[in-house]
């Protein structure tokens, strides 16, 4: 009975020290080993330093100022002084106004716009000396401004022109043309569509044209309304 005992003592502590091993390395976290790919020890920000008074301070940093700095030692002329106007080396060639009368071109491409409109069974259109003025206006506009379009640059549109010349109508339309030869003008508007129609518009009573050559070109206007 004693050694019965004595051998169940014997086992139970030799038993108990395995089993408190066991738990404990359960419990214990398992740290990752520092060779593994993609893992690294925490960084922590490091608590900013306390600033140190300073004993004996100076509102003067600098304490031997330059008293008369120069920081830009070739200064840019005054931006506020005007620049004077001088005479270009080789001046534009100035257009000269036209004659405000009719001339034989102007009054060739009248015909033949007329001509076109009886052939097509529309009524003539009547000759506005008003509407002959600014024609030769807007051509004399465009050979001295260099430019060719609908919209001037100084004179708006044909509708701006008409409003200003204090001339009244219920329908305007403008067309324009520059070649090197009066006689193509007429060839060049009646194969375009939107010149053509212009010519043709049975809306239109009146008509002025205006001619001005500059250099080997000629600057070519038509103005159409209806009063």
């Amino acid at each position: 009975m004693k050694r019965l005992i004595i051998l169940v003592l014997a086992c139970v502590l030799l038993v108990a020290p395995l089993a408190e091993a066991n738990s404990w390395g359960w419990w214990t976290p398992v740290m990752p080993n520092v060779q593994s790919p993609g893992w690294s020890q925490p960084s922590w920000p490091n608590p900013s330093p306390t600033p140190t008074p300073n004993p004996n301070p100076n509102p003067n940093p600098n304490p031997n100022p330059n008293p008369n700095p120069n920081p830009n030692p070739n200064p840019q002329p005054n931006p506020g002084a005007p620049i004077l106007p001088s005479q270009p080396s080789h001046p534009g060639t100035k257009v000269p106004l036209p004659n405000p009368s009719l001339s034989s071109d102007e009054q060739s491409l009248i015909n033949q716009v007329n001509q076109e409109r009886i052939k097509n069974g529309q009524r003539a259109l009547t000759i506005d000396y008003s509407l002959v003025a600014l024609a030769k206006k807007k051509s004399h506009d465009m050979a001295v401004n260099n430019y060719f379009s609908h919209v001037s640059p100084t004179l708006g549109t044909v509708y701006t022109m008409l409003d200003a010349a204090g001339i009244s109508y219920s329908r305007a339309g403008e067309n324009i043309a520059r070649t090197g030869s009066v006689s193509r003008a007429h060839p060049l508007f009646m194969n375009s569509a939107g010149h053509r129609a212009n010519i043709l518009h049975s809306g239109y009573t009146h008509i002025g044209v205006g001619i001005v050559k500059q250099g080997t070109s000629y600057h070519i206007t038509q103005i159409f309304i209806k009063k």
